[in-house]
């Protein structure tokens, strides 16, 4: 009868165990998002005559989808953190930004350009 209590107990307890790390863990894990941005010849995010700017929130996982047939790079120019991708013509270039604030963004091959904004 005393073991069946204490295992009972056991049980109980990492139900509760499970329970409060879904509450507390998903959450969490959901709260990353993750924005691609298309790199083709030429141009971020889209074919403009205009320096292109994406909003994100701090903490979201930035993809940068290499689709042209000319190699280009992301190479943060200015900004509150620095970061830099190979130079490549396919694949992808993930990067997650946590420093908020404005990102200019350029392919030192070619010289086009992209803001990114970062929190609010």
């Amino acid at each position: 009868m005393r073991m069946l209590r204490r295992n009972r107990c056991r049980s109980l307890a990492v139900a509760a165990l499970l329970v409060a790390l879904a509450a507390f863990g998903v959450p969490a894990l959901a709260a990353h998002k993750t924005r691609t941005i298309p790199v083709g010849d030429f141009y971020f995010v889209k074919d403009t005559n205009h320096t292109p700017t994406v909003h994100v929130a701090a903490g979201t996982v930035m993809r940068w989808h290499f689709v042209g047939f000319e190699d280009h790079n992301v190479t943060v120019e200015r900004g509150p953190a620095k970061f830099h991708s190979h130079d490549m013509d396919h694949g992808f270039y993930t990067h997650r930004v946590f420093k908020r604030g404005t990102y200019s963004i350029e392919c030192t091959i070619h010289g086009f350009k992209m803001r990114l904004v970062v929190g609010s």
